[in-house]
């Protein structure tokens, strides 16, 4: 196992794509660190870790504030005493929302409240703080301990929404402007890195659209063309793997190509 022993922070781990993530690197010989606001899902998904002889820590953390995300780092280096993965997961359009959705029409109504004309300071604050500032202050808090260890990986999980001309539905501009802000971050931190001959990796993954537990009310048609989140696997141990990816690209789940090279495939 390439991760064997590797100490990974997952961030909105308690379900989706971040509890798939934390299974799948669990499964790869990980310590993993499961990060959410809810304490209750994230000792569920530890104990079924933990039942299968891995080791895990589930850490109740709002990643909008430095604070709260501080108390997770510090967590994690008293009980592993290292961080080799940082997944900024946490997040999405309608991001704070953690019941399921009722139906589609449900989606849209709120989407119309997220309309530029709509939108209110609070709401465009809470999305852009958790999609956004939030990846921002766990990078923060883990890059330190990456130098002085002179080792590290640091994914951002992204958007297509936050890519140029990429389809859209209104509302989403708080969370593709967030988006495309992370992506560029992501980016320029990387090159800021290599720069410094860091070997300090940053990755984006855009998964594409995905089944969360948001979805599990709608009709089958309406998420026809979803995947399921177990299947960001590959894409998760191409990024990790380094002769296989180049720090400084987002890379498209679908695809396993990075951004530009789907932007000149026309993709």
């Amino acid at each position: 196992m390439k991760h064997k022993d590797k100490v990974a922070i997952i961030t909105g781990a308690s379900m989706g794509i971040g509890k798939a993530m934390a299974f799948i690197l669990a499964d790869e010989g990980c310590h993993v660190v499961c990060a959410a606001r809810s304490r209750d899902k994230l000792e569920r998904i530890a104990d079924d870790i933990r039942a299968k002889g891995g080791r895990a820590l589930a850490i109740a953390t709002d990643v909008s504030d430095k604070r709260s995300v501080q108390n997770l780092v510090d967590a994690t280096m008293k009980e592993f005493g290292r961080i080799d993965i940082l997944i900024n997961n946490a997040g999405g359009p309608v991001a704070g929302m953690a019941r399921p959705l009722v139906d589609s029409n449900e989606f849209f109504d709120i989407m119309d409240k997220l309309t530029f004309p709509n939108i209110d300071e609070k709401s465009w604050n809470m999305i852009f703080n958790i999609n956004f500032y939030g990846p921002v202050y766990c990078t923060r808090a883990v890059l330190p301990i990456m130098m002085k260890q002179g080792s590290g990986h640091i994914i951002n999980i992204g958007s297509k929404a936050g890519k140029m001309k990429a389809d859209v539905v209104p509302g989403m501009i708080p969370y593709a402007s967030a988006k495309a802000a992370l992506a560029r971050f992501s980016e320029v931190l990387a090159f800021e890195l290599m720069c410094a001959d860091s070997p300090i990796r940053i990755n984006g993954i855009s998964p594409g659209n995905v089944a969360t537990t948001l979805h599990q009310n709608l009709l089958p048609e309406e998420v026809e063309g979803y995947r399921k989140p177990e299947e960001i696997k590959d894409i998760l141990l191409f990024v990790l793997d380094e002769e296989k990816s180049v720090s400084g690209e987002t890379y498209g789940s679908e695809t396993m190509r990075t951004w530009y090279e789907e932007i000149r495939e026309g993709i």
